[in-house]
């Protein structure tokens, strides 16, 4: 090895090893401070995005049971219909409601969380004798005029509650 070759070497080294303690030193000046790091929490699930506005087309799908006229009209407010039995068995319990002075209800809902095609929701009924009562109520998206249904299970769930 001659001494012209180690030196253009050394002399290559150093102009390397100076263009990166330059890049180095303008990546960070000194009067800036490094980063903190953070602590990091595993396991911990990510917050949900917030339901989108259900409360109105909700509402209006309750309103919709609760008003007048037979239960063989609502049935696009009900998951799956409703049958003919079901239908004259739930107009016998309005009409038995409606002669005790219960209705009109208003209703109340809180708590809305969605997950794909299901909504539930706190849903509050008070009746125009001012009892009032809360239920977990379970709706499903569906072709009714309000785009919601409320599932099977609720609206059984509400019609023993009433009757």
């Amino acid at each position: 090895m001659t001494l012209k070759t180690l030196v253009t070497g050394v002399a290559a080294a150093a102009v390397v090893g100076g263009m990166a303690a330059g890049v180095t030193s303008i990546a960070s000046p000194a009067s800036t401070p490094a980063p903190a790091v953070q602590p990091v929490v595993w396991d911990i699930p990510m917050p949900q995005a917030p339901a989108p506005d259900l409360q109105a087309p909700l509402m209006q799908t309750l309103q919709a049971l609760a008003g007048g006229g037979s239960f063989a009209g609502k049935a696009t407010y009900i998951q799956g219909g409703i049958g003919r039995i079901e239908s004259i068995a739930a107009d016998r319990a309005y009409n038995r409601a409606a002669a005790e002075g219960k209705f009109p209800l208003m209703f109340n809902i809180a708590n809305i969380d969605q997950e794909g095609g299901v909504a539930s929701a706190d849903v509050t009924a008070t009746s125009a004798l001012g009892t009032t009562a809360s239920q977990n109520v379970q709706f499903v998206a569906g072709p009714s005029p309000t785009g919601w249904q409320i599932a099977k299970t609720s609206a059984l769930n509400l019609l023993s509650a009433a009757g």
